[in-house]
């Protein structure tokens, strides 16, 4: 049996100034949830803890590099390298191996000053994980191309990855989503959900982005989950116990 922890979209801010626009994110409060979250994992004693995404709340204008506080990039950069530095340094102290992907809420120039290039795959107590860093359209919908396709490819179908794996990525893609105007759900979700049925390979779709959270299922136990974003009271994260023939248990908790 492996244990895996989960959660996603915290918005933190803390170096940075500021709060996120929706105030049901608590973004400065996040240092101090995430301290609490720490203090029960010795209990849940996880083999992997993963986080899908939004791991920061940058401003969408700093995004684009153009603040509208009128300071300079340079010191957007230092407080947003910062901020992931909280969250590396708290991954660390979990004594947990761990996992993380940037999301649209992520500079991922700073992510990766931080965290360094992603991992092609890593493995962990049995299982193999895949991290995608994919990214939004202009119409806003994610997509996967290139590398990240061709690493989606190989591992469902490369002989040297025929083994139990977990994909880790922001984004959905199952089920479909639509809300407030926006397909949450990748704009080829439906073939990739079918490879990935096809493939037998893979025991859990873990995402992100979707701040409701969701669940579905897939053939052969399948499941592509997503939590409710942690930033939002009460802070969930979920649990999941996968079975070595692939069966898995789901716990949805919060923080205490």
């Amino acid at each position: 049996m492996t244990r895996i922890l989960h959660f996603t979209d915290a918005h933190l801010r803390w170096n940075q100034p500021g709060s996120a626009d929706n105030p049901a994110r608590l973004s400065r409060e996040m240092p101090s949830i995430l301290a609490r979250l720490a203090d029960q994992i010795p209990k849940l004693r996880p083999d992997a803890i993963v986080m899908t995404g939004d791991l920061l709340d940058v401003p969408n204008d700093v995004l684009v590099g153009a603040p509208d506080d009128g300071r300079a990039m340079d010191a957007w950069r230092c407080e947003i390298d910062a901020d992931f530095q909280i969250f590396k340094d708290w991954f660390e102290r979990t004594g947990v191996p761990w996992l993380a992907v940037p999301g649209n809420h992520d500079d991922e120039d700073a992510f990766r000053r931080v965290f360094g290039e992603p991992p092609i795959y890593t493995d962990i107590a049995g299982l193999r994980f895949f991290t995608y860093w994919d990214e939004l359209g202009p119409d806003r919908q994610p997509h996967r191309s290139g590398a990240r396709q061709s690493l989606f490819e190989a591992a469902l179908t490369a002989p040297e990855h025929d083994l139990p794996q977990v994909h880790l990525q922001h984004y959905m893609i199952d089920p479909p989503t639509r809300a407030r105007g926006w397909n949450y759900e990748y704009r080829n979700a439906a073939q990739m959900k079918r490879e990935l049925d096809r493939s037998g390979r893979v025991r859990a779709i873990l995402s992100g982005h979707y701040h409701p959270g969701s669940l579905a299922h897939g053939e052969d136990g399948l499941i592509h989950s997503l939590p409710p974003a942690f930033s939002e009271s009460p802070h969930f994260f979920r649990l999941y116990d996968v079975g070595s023939t692939g069966e898995i248990k789901i716990q949805e908790l919060a923080v205490v």
